[in-house]
C-alpha cells in the first residue's frame, strides 16, 4: 500500500476532565450521566448530532432488557429506567407492553437523552468523532477527535469506550477477539426501517393476534421467492406493531447482510445494498400481503444496524455457562435476561434462540486487559460469542453503561485505574442509584 507522510503538528487540548466517554449510544449516555452524577467532571463525545446510538441512528428496536424475557421480572433500574419512564411520560415509550419489550419513539429518546445529559452537567460534544488514542505505559494520555473544528485532543483521568466497536480501546492496544471461536464469523448486519400505512386491524381480525412480533404467513412467501431467485436472503421477518407508538406504523427487521463492521468498505457496500434490499422487500410485501398493501417507507436507519464486532478480553470473561446457570457474582453490576440470540453468521437465515433465566454481569467484564485507565461499556465487554448474543440488547447495554460510569467516577477520584476500584463498592453505589444488580 502506498503511503504519504503527514507533517507533524501540535494538536490543541480542548478539554481535560475526570472521565471521557466515547460514544453516546445506549451505554455511553448512561455512563456519562452516572459519572457526572457521582461528581466527576465528564465529557461525552458523539459522532452524530444526537444520542441514542443504535436506537436512534439505526432504528434498532424495540428496547429489550427492561424485563426478563420470559418471567417478566424487571431487571433494569437506575438511570436507564429513569430515562424510559421520562420517555413514557412524553408518550414516547410503552413500559407495560404484553410482549415485555419497550416500544419507543426515537425522536422522544433523542430529546430525553439531551435533557438528562445537560441536567447532569456533562460536557457534550456532538458531531465529534473519536479517531485515535495517544498512549504511554499501558495508559491512555489523550484521545484525538475530529470534527468541523479540526483535529483536537481531550485528556482525562479515566476513559470509557462506548463506541460499540471498541474503536479507541483497540487503538490503545486493549486485548480483543472478533467473532465466534471456530472461524471468527460475525452475526449479520440489519438495515432497520419503518413503514407507515400498515393495517394491523386486519391482522387482529383474521388471526386473533395481539400486538407483537407479527408476520403471519409471510415467511413462507418470502422463502419461496428467495428460492426462485426473486428476492435476496432475509431474516425473520419481524414486522412489529409497537416498536413505534402509533397505530399504523411498523418497525421492520428483515434485511440481512454479512461482514466486519470495522471495515469501511464493507460498511459502505452493505449500506448501499441494504437500502436496495429494503425496497425489494417492500415492493414484494405490498404486492403479496393484504394488510401491507398501502404500506410505504417512512424512513430507514441513518446507519445500518450492527450486532457484533470486537469483544474485549477483561479480568473476567462471561460465558454461556455463566448466563445459563445464573452464576452469582459478588461484583455484579448489571442484569441480563434476553435469550441467547445468535443470528447465523454463516450466511443462512437460521437463528439460535435459547431460553435462559436472568443472570448477573460482573464489574470485571468491563476492565479490558492491556490498558489501565479504561473501561468498556456496551456490547464489546468481556464475553464469549454466545454470552454476547444475549447481553448485546439495548436495555442491558444501558445498565452496563451506568456501571461503567460509576466505576470511572470512583477511579477518577482515586488513582485513575478502574481495576483498583472494588467491584463490590461499584455494586453498592449502583444499588443506591436504583440499579438492579441481582
Amino acid at each position: 500500500m502506498k503511503t504519504i507522510q503527514e507533517p507533524a503538528r501540535d494538536i490543541p487540548i480542548v478539554d481535560d476532565v475526570d472521565v471521557l466517554v466515547l460514544g453516546g449510544g445506549p451505554a455511553g449516555m448512561h455512563a456519562a450521566i452516572a459519572a457526572a452524577r457521582r461528581g466527576a467532571t465528564t465529557c461525552l463525545v458523539e459522532r452524530y448530532g444526537f444520542m441514542g446510538g443504535m436506537a436512534t441512528a439505526a432504528f434498532v428496536g424495540p428496547i429489550l432488557g427492561l424485563h426478563h424475557h420470559f418471567s417478566g421480572k424487571r431487571i433494569l433500574g437506575g438511570t436507564p429506567y429513569e430515562m424510559l419512564r421520562q420517555m413514557a411520560g412524553l408518550g414516547g415509550a410503552i413500559l407495560d407492553h404484553p410482549e415485555r419489550y419497550v416500544p419507543f419513539d426515537p425522536e422522544v429518546l433523542k430529546v430525553v437523552a439531551d435533557q438528562m445529559i445537560v441536567e447532569a452537567g456533562v460536557r457534550l460534544r456532538l458531531h465529534c468523532f473519536a479517531a485515535n488514542a495517544v498512549t504511554s505505559q499501558k495508559r491512555i494520555d489523550a484521545v484525538i477527535v475530529e470534527s468541523k473544528s479540526g483535529r483536537q485532543a481531550i485528556k482525562a483521568k479515566v476513559y470509557v469506550d462506548a463506541t460499540g466497536d471498541g474503536d479507541i480501546a483497540a487503538a490503545a492496544g486493549a486485548t480483543h477477539e472478533v467473532g465466534r471461536k471456530q472461524d471468527g464469523a460475525l452475526q449479520p448486519f440489519t438495515l432497520c426501517f419503518r413503514l407507515g400505512g400498515v393495517d394491523f386491524s386486519k391482522v387482529r381480525e383474521r388471526r386473533g393476534l395481539r400486538d407483537g412480533w407479527v408476520a403471519p404467513g409471510i415467511r413462507p412467501l418470502l422463502q419461496e421467492a428467495v428460492d426462485a431467485g426473486l428476492l435476496p436472503r432475509f431474516g425473520g421477518p419481524w414486522i412489529m406493531h409497537g416498536s413505534t407508538v402509533r397505530e399504523t406504523e411498523a418497525f421492520v427487521n428483515m434485511v440481512r447482510l454479512w461482514g466486519d463492521a470495522t471495515d469501511v468498505e464493507t460498511l459502505t457496500r452493505n449500506e448501499v445494498t441494504g437500502r436496495d434490499h429494503m425496497m425489494q422487500f417492500v415492493r414484494f410485501l405490498r404486492e403479496n400481503v393484504g394488510w401491507l398493501r398501502d404500506a410505504y417507507v417512512i424512513d430507514s436507519g441513518t446507519q445500518i444496524g450492527v450486532r457484533e464486532t470486537r469483544r474485549f478480553v477483561g479480568e473476567y470473561v462471561l460465558t454461556e455457562e455463566d448466563i445459563v446457570s445464573g452464576h452469582p457474582f459478588a461484583d455484579s453490576v448489571a442484569m441480563g435476561g434476553h435469550i441467547i440470540d445468535i443470528h447465523s453468521p454463516d450466511g443462512t437465515t437460521g437463528q439460535r434462540r435459547d431460553m435462559i433465566g436472568a443472570y448477573q454481569i460482573p464489574y470485571r467484564c468491563l476492565l479490558p486487559q492491556g490498558v489501565d485507565n479504561l473501561l468498556i461499556a456496551g456490547r464489546p465487554i468481556s464475553a464469549t460469542h454466545e454470552a454476547h448474543s444475549s447481553l448485546r440488547v439495548m436495555g442491558t447495554r444501558m445498565a452496563i453503561g451506568q456501571a461503567a460510569g460509576v466505576g470511572a467516577a470512583l477511579a477518577g477520584a482515586g488513582d485513575g485505574v478502574p481495576r483498583h476500584v472494588n467491584g463490590e463498592k461499584v455494586r453498592a453505589v449502583l444499588e443506591e442509584m436504583g440499579a438492579v444488580t441481582a
